[in-house]
């Protein structure tokens, strides 16, 4: 039985004995306390149980050993050379097949272009050391099989340093307010939104690299804001305080705020700051300035200039902003989280599925309490209370109209306007 096709039937009294019609009206228990008496019973059932979560990773290799087979051709009946080359290709499966093992196959494919043109480069020097468990020739073929050990924890140490993170937490959100300076023109999307819709060649280079670190950047064309900008948040060079409200606006985690300056064709300069919108606070800062060797009337290979300046960049700064940023994000925080103002079960359900399907970051959803017209649940979250709040209230697919509502003891409420 679905949630969205539980049918509960008006019972009316259900104790067996016929009404008294002497009883006075207010004393009879009404419907509404009976139905939600009945589907207290039904919900805890139904949603009871948390979130389930990614299975763990198996369990079947230890300490970084794996196995592989390699082969090579015998030229001019040179065996042993034919070997060596089986062993190298050997090494090189054995370590490929581990990188593939931590990623899982989603971050393999996620992180693909990073893996295989910096992460496997970086981790063939950390094979520990390697056995021979079995040899063949076989006419022309030299075929090996290794046994080999890895550095598991420096392999996944290299990988935090390109940005990949092994732990189980939703991705960091970020938000670019970048403006562009090119032949003394200056643009930037956040003076008016609905008409600078498009993504520019900078924001289409950093939403590349970020996302291939392991971010999740915002397409902010995708998820505009109900609000005409003005005042200090349509200002080129926003304040560290506007910097905050348009990520909070956004629900991200972190904002870029920067400036690119393109002269003619060949040189660029950019400047990024990041903010932690959580903390309030800017977090990490970089520039740089470089030859730019690209025809700006060519988009895709202009575009692809700049990721390349953008990139070099991003080797300090994108593990800069995690390590400031995300040293909280593996933490699950329980949060004491109520409904009010429902009129019907579905709304509850509605609301759990969309806390559960779409907020980033909760891990579970578990009722708990029952009143006349809201129910509370507890949310288990990796954040903190802010980011919760944040995501929650901007984000674009809420079943209906949320608020917050007032409230103490940490409890926090969601009306249905």
């Amino acid at each position: 039985m679905t949630q969205e096709t539980l049918d509960v039937p008006d019972l009316g009294y259900t104790d067996g004995t016929e009404r008294n019609h002497s009883v006075k009206p207010k004393l009879r228990p009404t419907r509404i306390v009976i139905f939600l008496s009945l589907f207290s019973s039904v919900l805890f059932a139904v949603l009871g149980s948390p979130v389930a979560r990614a299975a763990p990773r198996e369990t079947s290799r230890q300490e970084g050993a794996c196995l592989a087979i390699g082969e090579a051709p015998v030229v001019k009946g040179n065996s042993a050379l034919a070997k060596e080359a089986a062993i190298r290709q050997a090494l090189n499966k054995g370590v490929e097949d581990y990188i593939i093992y931590l990623l899982g196959s989603q971050g393999t494919v996620r992180h693909f272009d990073r893996v295989t043109e910096d992460i496997l480069p970086a981790v063939q020097q950390e094979i520990q050391n390697f056995h021979i468990l079995a040899e063949q020739q076989l006419n022309d073929r030299y075929k090996v099989l290794l046994r080999l050990q890895v550095n598991e924890a420096a392999i996944e140490e290299k990988l935090r340093s390109f940005g990949i993170q092994l732990t189980e937490t939703s991705p960091i959100q970020v938000l670019f307010l970048v403006s562009e300076l090119r032949e003394g023109h200056l643009s930037y999307w956040w003076k008016d939104p609905e008409e600078f819709r498009s993504l520019s060649p900078v924001e289409l280079a950093l939403h590349k690299l970020f996302q291939e670190r392991g971010f999740s950047p915002i397409n902010r064309s995708l998820r505009l804001p109900d609000l005409s900008p003005d005042g200090d948040l349509a200002t080129p060079d926003l304040s560290g305080e506007a910097v905050l409200e348009w990520g909070n606006l956004f629900s991200s985690d972190v904002v870029i705020s920067g400036q690119c300056t393109i002269e003619g064709a060949e040189q660029m300069a950019l400047t990024l700051n990041a903010w932690d919108v959580s903390q309030g606070i800017q977090v990490c800062q970089e520039f740089i300035s470089e030859i730019l060797a690209a025809d700006p009337d060519d988009a895709d290979t202009f575009v692809s200039a700049i990721g390349e300046i953008i990139k070099q960049l991003a080797a300090g700064f994108c593990p800069c902003i995690k390590d400031a940023v995300a040293s909280d994000r593996g933490k699950i925080t329980p949060l004491t989280v109520t409904l009010a103002g429902i009129r019907m079960p579905k709304e509850f359900w509605q609301f759990s599925r969309f806390l559960k399907e779409e907020v980033l970051g909760v891990t579970s959803v578990i009722p708990s309490q029952i009143k006349k017209n809201s129910l509370s649940a507890t949310v288990e979250f990796q954040g903190d209370r802010k980011r919760f709040i944040n995501r929650v209230l901007n984000h674009s697919k809420q079943p209906f109209p949320l608020r917050l509502r007032p409230a103490g003891g940490g409890e926090i409420v969601f009306g249905i306007d």
